[in-house]
């Protein structure tokens, strides 16, 4: 046989080992990664009821009750139950990029190696008061994107995000329930706010707030949302976890008491003193003091305006058909036809734009400032100057009557309950029949 026929079968014979070596060795590592499941931990974290995280900073260890989580350790407070659902649900989702499988000679250089022998973080998980396992998070990559992990239950190191380790690199303080008053927002059905100066309180009646005192009136839905957001915020600041005295913070005397209705359930907020800005704090379910910005207290304090309607009508300008102007010796009646709006009985054309800017002023039209007068003044409202009153059918929908003005504002009354108040003067303007007409019909 010649020597190149000889050659060419050998390098055709090592080729073939080398493939076969290849393929067997492919074949181990998917039956490695087979065998190593690519999640770091399986589990359903609705089923955690222990969480407990270590690193420089020491050692937070919270605990499920009910539905609530508490922390336990070093401190017991209300636990933040997002908070928390934001790490385990981190800790569910992470995914190993690759990992090495370690053997008894290898395993201390290697978690020396990766930072593992100290790790930065270490993460315990308890499912049905059993601990489920523990992952050790330690060093940074070279490339600083992933991070080198280790669950106590296996033999190998994996990789993971970097922000994973972030995502758990929490110390207690990040992690306790932060909220001002402890309710559910869209279970809210009373608010009362008690201050030196005045006391008021609206119930909820289906989707629509209702103040009941210091008067009866329509609430104003915005501002009462405004005010239980604001109540289910983070606190500002914690002072005291397990105050001695009330006193020094004038909590003793409050000098705002809030509660929070949901059905017979009743949350109690109580504001005491100002300090550098803010004002100390404490919902009376929780020992805490806390503090509260100033800005946010203002508004309770001026609950009184703020959470009586001051939106005058409750109409929509579509369903609106007649609309009258009436002065004290002459009136103007409009009907829509259709899209076309005609003054009766002159059956004059109106310009409709002007008159849909008439009502979306009305519609708008807002409370500036609820004035205190003395028995028997009007303001000229006693006639007014001018009144103007809406219909949807049959229905009156808005009946407004305009008196004297007062620098910027302008006094009117509002015919659905007799209500006297001050208006932008601007705006008050803007609601004269003139400008309905085109200018030679003026």
């Amino acid at each position: 046989m010649k020597l190149k026929t000889v050659i060419l079968i050998s390098l055709f014979f090592a080729a073939l080992f080398f493939i076969v070596r290849y393929v067997d060795r492919k074949e181990g590592d998917k039956e490695g990664e087979e065998y190593y499941s690519r999640e770091l931990l399986i589990f359903d974290k609705n089923k955690v009821d222990e969480l407990s995280i270590e690193n420089a900073r020491g050692k937070v260890v919270c605990r499920k009750v009910g539905e609530a989580w508490q922390i336990i350790e070093p401190v017991t407070v209300d636990a933040h139950r997002g908070a928390i659902q934001a790490i385990l649900a981190n800790l569910e989702r992470a995914r190993l990029t690759r990992f090495l499988v370690l053997d008894d000679e290898s395993t201390e250089g290697a978690l020396k190696k990766y930072g593992l022998d100290f790790p930065h973080v270490k993460v315990s998980l308890h499912v049905g008061g059993r601990l489920l396992d523990t992952v050790l998070f330690g060093d940074e990559n070279p490339s600083g994107r992933y991070v080198y992990v280790k669950k106590d239950s296996e033999d190998r190191i994996g990789m993971v995000e970097l922000y994973r380790r972030t995502g758990v690199d929490k110390q207690w303080s990040e992690l306790r329930n932060k909220t001002t008053l402890k309710f559910k927002r869209a279970l809210a059905t009373r608010l009362r706010i008690e201050s030196q100066a005045d006391t008021v309180e609206v119930t909820k009646s289906g989707e629509k707030w209702q103040m009941k005192f210091p008067t009866e009136a329509r609430g104003d839905g915005e501002a009462i949302e405004a005010i239980l957001q604001g109540l289910a915020s983070p606190v500002e600041e914690f002072i005291d976890d397990a105050p001695n005295s009330l006193k020094l913070y004038g909590l003793d005397r409050p000098a705002l008491r809030v509660e929070v209705s949901m059905g017979d359930e009743i949350h109690s907020l109580w504001v005491g003193a100002e300090k550098d800005g803010s004002y100390y704090a404490r919902d009376l379910s929780r020992k805490p003091v806390f503090t509260l910005n100033s800005s946010f207290v203002s508004q309770l304090n001026r609950a009184s305006f703020e959470l009586k309607s001051r939106k005058l009508f409750d109409f929509t300008r579509a369903e609106v058909n007649r609309v009258e102007f009436a002065y004290k010796d002459s009136s103007i009646l409009c009907v829509r036809d259709g899209v076309v709006w005609l003054a009766v009985p002159q059956d004059r054309p109106i310009n409709a734009m002007e008159l849909e800017a008439v009502l979306f002023n009305m519609e708008k039209l807002k409370v500036k400032k609820f004035p205190t007068l003395a028995q028997g003044h009007r303001r000229g409202l006693n006639p007014p100057r001018m009144r103007i009153r809406l219909w949807a059918g049959a229905e009156t929908v808005g009946d407004l009557s305009l008196g004297e003005e007062e620098g910027d504002l302008v006094y009117v009354k509002s015919g659905e309950n007799d209500l006297i108040c001050l208006v932008d003067r601007k705006i008050a303007e803007s609601l004269t029949v003139e400008r309905l007409f085109a200018p030679e019909q003026r």
